[in-house]
């Protein structure tokens, strides 16, 4: 139970209203857009079942085909979201007409007391102003739901939860009273089986007692041998109906009487086995309905029409909602293997259409034998680039270390600048390491500073080093005799007695012949897209034939 002051969704929980079969009841206050300020009915779904594998998904499809059923005797969801494991719907809130009743409040006492109740249910209506519930107000009532109910089956809705406390009733001015059911489509979510589980849905009963007593008065108006397992059906609403009229007739002790008995006998041909064939039926044979046409209703000839029984119906509906239930999952599943093969593929193109011009980015190119290597990190004109410090530039005459720098492009070369901290905290007495750290505690003369300019080769997918420039002097890549090649200043070079002969030195690309996995997992992706593609037209075929 959340407690008031929580937000879920634009709204703001006020207090608690009770546990039902079908998740927890709040009245709350919206928080934002234009009816700020109004109170809203909220139904949270059990985390039970909220957890369930592939939930959200489903969720959010069935509140989208909810969100449309809207007309009379509907009582529309107004809004729905997923919040970790909050899962909720949201609808209007109805203040209902205020009453004062006496009844006892404290168990402990038995003296009554006056308190005011608002009047909004069916249920309501019947324990505290029974007075008001007649032929008459039944007749309003049953045309309201029948109207809700036939609109909802039409767009493939089935109830599956109609009960006293799910029907709305408010008094209009002229009189008459007008009927809503809510909680369209909630016992459908309730029986949610998880993707790969094998677990019964109903079997999930919270030890809450007000829990049970829900479930319990569910199973009063669903057809006798009809587990609460099975997915509601339009003839299991078509009985609810029936059910709600003796539910009435009993609670206002009038089976005997003969103002109530054609209700009676209506009542009792809607549970019987045979039923009525379809809502329209029902709904011209209550008493008291004159012409269902000025509801926008008709009864169809069934002269010619087959007849199915209710298992062969509840069969058939079952195989409809498997086949769309696959048919949306098999559609996000081609959405997003679609979605991430499109992104590699894209990347990969990317990815080729940079090398041709740029050097692979963090991929290390070195020469074997050699210690040097460079790195240079993603660019167009500019970047990170890493290298190994020379030994002429290292304290220790050593060298090989790691170094950071920046890489540009110059004249069609990319230039890489480095730098390396020249002083040794060893020989400088006591001064510290740390007494260089800080703004103006070093300056340029304080590191070396180098240059290598290199130049890129596609071809050989190889950074073939052109020159190498410090403060002192400019080197080349050159060979004396048979010796392996090196830098040489270019001095050197312009001697009259030099035997240094011009050599290059290539930086190969030690990933060149690697497997290109962002292409190879592009191509998985996209076949799976399409593999998903064929098995959701072969549903829709399946669909279409079942249909």
């Amino acid at each position: 139970m959340l407690s008031s002051g929580t937000r879920i969704g634009p709204s703001r929980i006020e207090s608690w209203l009770g546990d039902g079969s079908c998740g927890q009841s709040y009245e709350s206050v919206e928080m934002e857009g234009e009816a700020k300020g109004s109170k809203v009915y909220v139904k949270l779904i059990p985390r039970e079942i909220s957890e369930r594998k592939g939930f959200s998904d489903y969720f959010l499809q069935e509140c989208q085909a909810l969100e449309q059923l809207a007309g009379p005797g509907i009582w529309p969801v107004q809004k729905f979201g997923v919040m970790k494991w909050k899962h909720w719907a949201y609808y209007p809130w109805l203040d209902g007409r205020k009453i004062k009743v006496k009844k006892v409040v404290k168990p402990d006492h038995e003296e009554e007391e006056e308190i005011e109740v608002s009047l909004r249910t069916l249920a309501d209506f019947l324990e505290n102003d029974p007075e008001k519930i007649n032929p008459d107000t039944v007749l309003d009532i049953m045309t309201g739901l029948h109207q809700g109910i036939n609109r909802a089956h039409l767009s493939g809705v089935v109830h599956g939860n109609l009960k006293p406390s799910n029907i709305l009733i408010q008094n209009n001015s002229d009189g008459d009273y007008e009927s809503w059911a809510t909680e369209f489509g909630l016992w459908k979510m309730k029986a949610y089986v998880g993707i790969g589980g094998e677990e019964d849905a109903a079997s999930v009963v919270s030890t809450n007692l007000e829990v049970q007593a829900s479930i319990e008065k569910t199973a009063y108006f669903r057809p006798e041998g009809q587990s609460s397992s099975e997915l509601p059906s339009e003839a299991s609403d078509l009985f609810a109906v029936g059910k709600l009229v003796i539910w009435i007739i009993e609670k206002k002790k009038a089976q005997s009487s003969s103002e109530w008995s054609e209700w009676l006998e209506w009542a009792n041909q809607a549970t019987s086995k045979k039923g009525f064939r379809d809502i329209a039926v029902s709904m011209q044979s209550m008493p008291g309905m004159v012409d269902i046409s000025d509801f926008g209703m008709k009864v169809k000839d069934s002269g010619n029409e087959p007849t199915i029984n209710d298992d062969e119906v509840r069969i058939k509906r079952k195989r409809e909602w498997d086949l769309t239930e696959k048919l949306e999952s098999l559609r996000f599943r081609r959405n997003m293997t679609g979605l991430v093969g499109g992104i590699c593929l894209l990347s990969s193109l990317f990815t080729s259409l940079y090398t041709t011009f740029w050097p692979r980015p963090w991929s290390e190119y070195s020469i074997d034998g050699i210690l040097d290597s460079y790195q240079l990190g993603l660019g167009v004109w500019s970047g990170q680039a890493w290298g190994i410090v020379p030994a002429a530039y290292d304290n220790n005459d050593k060298g090989g270390q790691n170094v950071v720098g920046e890489w540009e492009k110059e004249e069609g070369l990319f230039k890489l600048s480095f730098r390396k901290f020249k002083i040794n905290p060893k020989e400088e007495g006591d001064k510290k390491l740390w007494q260089y750290i800080g703004t103006g505690k070093t300056s340029p003369d304080d590191y070396h500073n180098w240059q290598d300019y290199l130049r890129f080769d596609q071809g050989s997918e190889s950074l073939i080093l052109v020159k190498r420039v410090d403060e002192h002097n400019e080197y080349r890549p050159g060979r004396l005799g048979d010796s392996a090649p090196r830098l040489f200043p270019v001095e050197r070079f312009k001697a009259e007695d030099t035997k240094i002969i011009a050599a290059e030195l290539a930086f190969v690309n030690q990933d060149r012949n690697g497997v290109s996995w962002v292409l190879f997992f592009s191509i998985v992706f996209l076949l799976l897209t399409s593999i998903y593609h064929r098995e959701m037209k072969k549903t829709e075929i399946e669909q279409s034939g079942n249909g």
